[in-house]
């Protein structure tokens, strides 16, 4: 049992460093943003809750949120609501969200 476990956290993190940490690359500073707001949700997020979560008005943050479902980061769950679209994103955004902040430069 413990060598499943080890495999399976040596397999989430080889998914982060492939697939998660690529991805969050090649996104804005406000996408990083928007996903680190989301990421304190355990389920889908509401729109209007991300954006309070932000500092700023739902309007605004429906362009981020706009932004990162073309780009399949994030899916719409019906009305207001949104989710990762990458498998363990929502952890790997927890697990780094400190280092995340910290090099996120706003100017860009």
């Amino acid at each position: 049992m413990e060598d499943a476990e080890a495999g399976v956290q040596d397999a989430l993190s080889r998914l982060g460093d492939t697939v998660h940490g690529p991805e969050l690359d090649g996104l804005s500073p406000i996408d990083k943003t928007y996903l680190l707001a989301m990421a304190q949700d355990d389920g889908p997020s509401s729109t209007s809750t991300v954006a309070e979560r932000m500092g700023k008005d739902v309007k605004y943050a429906s362009i981020y949120r706009t932004r990162l479902i073309e780009a399949q980061v994030i899916e719409d769950r019906g009305y207001g609501k949104v989710d990762f679209a990458i498998p363990y994103l929502r952890e790997y955004l927890r697990k780094h969200a400190a280092y995340i902040r910290m090099t996120l430069d706003i100017s860009e």
